[in-house]
């Protein structure tokens, strides 16, 4: 009889070392910051921060000065929320207390803000941005120098002009862009997020700015006056909301606002008014059309002109109207 052999066992497996796991890298750090818009009058602050917000939300006007004061506005993304701090045009003089309080924006602003734009037009430095960058290199703010209107120039000439702002402060970044087209500004957008520090949004991120509509009002009527009236008149009116009433979709069908225009002369109120009320109707009209836009919704809008003496240097005024 032959023996029955048991049948061989499989040869045992190496165990294999178990493979490290792969680690999911760390999603980049949230920055947040607050970001100075400077620079001297009509530069194009004020498109800029509606350029890089997407959105319109300061007035705008090729006149110097329209914007009066402090104007923030937000832009949030995943990685990161820029706090934008849109100031008055910079003035190395002031004439009356208006201006003295739009100076003081400035300066508040400039020595609150972890970053500077300083925004500058394609031409040599003069008095002002060297004032402001002494002051910026002073206090060790870091600056990006943004070089608005390119598209009105020769591209040859840009690098003549960025070596004459170097040589004031090496260490700062130079962006050319067009902010009424848009241009450059994604760039911008990047050197600003690698310059802000690592820190939590601050602001909901729906929130564009801590601005209320009815002031937001006031100023979309402001930004008609200085585009519809000559040099001298928009400089002397003042703007207040004085009724702000949102529409309860039954006695009232639509947003009533009613504002009040300052001038400081009886002659002042008769070319605001026009003949036969013709010119403030242009205005109101302007103004009502913008301001559907921007709230998205309907707006009934009555627009009056009043005097007030002198109001560009009565201080308890400029408190009553938010200067």
């Amino acid at each position: 009889m032959t023996e029955e052999k048991a049948p061989a066992k499989p040869p045992r497996k190496k165990a294999s070392p178990s493979e490290p796991k792969k680690r999911q890298p760390k999603p980049p750090p949230h920055r947040m910051g607050f970001v100075t818009i400077m620079g001297r009058p009509n530069v194009g602050k004020s498109t800029l921060l509606n350029a890089l917000l997407g959105q319109k939300l300061a007035i705008t006007s090729p006149k110097p000065q329209t914007t009066r004061q402090q104007l923030l506005g937000v832009l949030t993304h995943e990685g990161y929320q820029i706090v934008f701090w849109d100031t008055p045009g910079y003035m190395r003089r002031t004439r009356d207390a208006l201006d003295r309080r739009m100076l003081s924006h400035v300066q508040e602003a400039m020595l609150a803000a972890d970053l500077a734009l300083l925004v500058v037009e394609p031409k040599p430095p003069g008095d002002i941005e060297k004032a402001l960058l002494k002051v910026l290199t002073q206090e060790k703010t870091p600056t990006i120098l943004v070089m608005n209107k390119v598209d009105t120039i020769d591209k040859l000439s840009l690098l003549p002009l960025m070596e004459k702002y170097l040589a004031l402060n090496p260490d700062m970044e130079i962006v050319p862009i067009s902010a009424i087209q848009s241009d450059g500004t994604e760039l911008l957008t990047k050197l600003m997020v690698e310059r802000l520090p690592q820190r939590e949004a601050e602001y909901d991120e729906d929130e564009v700015t801590d601005r209320s509509e009815r002031y937001l009002a006031s100023e979309l009527v402001r930004e008609q006056l200085f585009r519809t009236f000559g040099q001298e008149i928009p400089y002397d009116t003042a703007v207040e909301v004085e009724e702000f009433q949102e529409a309860d979709g039954v006695s009232r069908l639509k947003d009533y606002i009613q504002v009040v225009v300052y001038v400081n002369k009886a002659s002042q109120r008769r070319i605001l008014i026009g003949k036969g009320g013709g010119a403030m109707k242009d205005v109101s009209t302007a103004a009502r059309l913008q301001m559907e836009e921007v709230f998205g919704r309907e707006i009934f809008l009555e627009v009056w002109v009043q005097v007030w003496n002198e109001w560009r240097n009565d201080p308890i005024f400029l408190e009553d109207v938010g200067y």
